[in-house]
């Protein structure tokens, strides 16, 4: 059995202290497989659970549930898939279904490294429990996926998803359960990560570029907003503020066609996170994580994003603190209002330790 006690000390020493009228970000390990978990989100995937619930895939590909019930969480399998699962996301994509649905993305069969197919599987509970449905097969890895609405011209939300086939597939609801592709558009790269935003969605690739897929009459059409050298891999989105992370360990923004590096970090970045963090203090703020295990806010002291948070000041007056620390390297981080403990961010990687921060 691992040794909580001393871990947690470990984590909690990089927790922020908040000024007088805030409480301190509190780190809690919810649930720990002992395997690498790939991808986390938050959603309402039990509408008759008060609060978000919490979705993780990982490397041998567990589907995994965690909820908070009591003064603790429960957890519950409720997928176990041939292949790899890498990212996940949660939102409403079938009107008549009640709760939100939950999509995984990774390889059909075996590893993330291994050659072989990719799959998009939409899991959701029916009579009987948990069934998993495949909404799409590729002939690589996918690796990013978003829910959101990116297509302006249809009522509800869009599934985009992308990966190693080099293109991007926008998918819909079509009635009695049914899915369908409504646009495919090449990329000049592999897709590492996706979220919907600006104008519909935006795609961090493995060549440095960020691009923003808008829907036109003719479909969706590719924008290049940000070209670099080095892989991205984790984008959030809002409707004019683009925070994007990748292999250079720089945390960028790009607002009003203005990009700003907010924080270059040792090593490579793979958490991206846009969210009202702290809800006492106008706007929002963003969160990072990566491979050195840390997991930081980014506050803004002016414009839009405003906190109380300490910590160094960094370029265009932004705050980069540390609220925590894990001992293995960090792959997702999400952000939602998990149970009774109001807006939460998680966090989970190599470790296998899935970690809740609340206030």
């Amino acid at each position: 059995m691992r040794n909580y006690t001393a871990f947690l000390a470990l984590l909690l020493t990089g927790c922020l202290s908040a000024p007088a009228e805030q409480e301190p970000w509190q780190a809690r390990v919810i649930c720990d497989l002992g395997v690498k978990m790939g991808g986390c989100a938050v959603g309402d995937l039990l509408p008759e659970v008060p609060g978000d619930e919490i979705a993780v895939t990982t490397g041998d590909g567990l589907v995994v549930l965690v909820w908070a019930e009591g003064d603790g969480f429960k957890h519950e399998v409720i997928a176990a898939l041939p292949g790899e699962a890498i990212q996940c996301a949660i939102g409403e994509l079938d009107p008549t279904s009640p709760g939100a649905e939950l999509v995984t993305v990774g390889k059909r069969v075996g590893g993330e490294d291994e050659p072989g197919q990719g799959v998009v599987l939409l899991h959701r509970r029916g009579k009987g429990g948990w069934e998993s449905t495949e909404l799409l097969s590729t002939e690589a890895l996918v690796h990013g996926v978003a829910i959101g609405d990116a297509d302006p011209l249809h009522a509800g939300n869009e599934l985009v998803v992308g990966g190693f086939t080099n293109r991007a597939f926008v998918l819909r609801h079509m009635g009695d359960g049914l899915f369908d592709v409504e646009a495919t558009v090449d990329t000049s790269a592999p897709i590492k990560g996706i979220a919907v935003g600006l104008r519909g969605a935006i795609l961090a690739q493995d060549d440095g570029r960020l691009v923003e897929i808008v829907r036109r009459s003719g479909g969706f059409e590719p924008r290049t907003l940000f070209e670099g050298i080095d892989s991205l891999a984790r984008v959030a989105a809002t409707g004019d503020v683009v925070l994007f992370c990748g292999n250079s360990g720089h945390l960028r923004v790009w607002r009003k066609e203005n990009v700003e590096t907010l924080l270059t970090s040792g090593d490579r970045l793979r958490g991206a996170v846009l969210a009202d963090l702290d809800p006492n203090r106008p706007g929002i703020e963003g969160a990072t994580t990566g491979y050195d295990g840390f997991v930081r806010l980014v506050c803004g002291q002016n414009g839009s994003w405003v906190s109380s948070s300490a910590g160094p000041s960094l370029e265009g007056g932004f705050h980069c603190p540390s609220i925590g620390h894990d001992d293995g390297r960090m792959h997702h981080l999400a952000a939602g209002e998990v149970g009774q403990s109001g807006m939460c961010l998680v966090a989970c990687g190599y470790s296998g330790r899935l970690i809740l921060f609340s206030r």
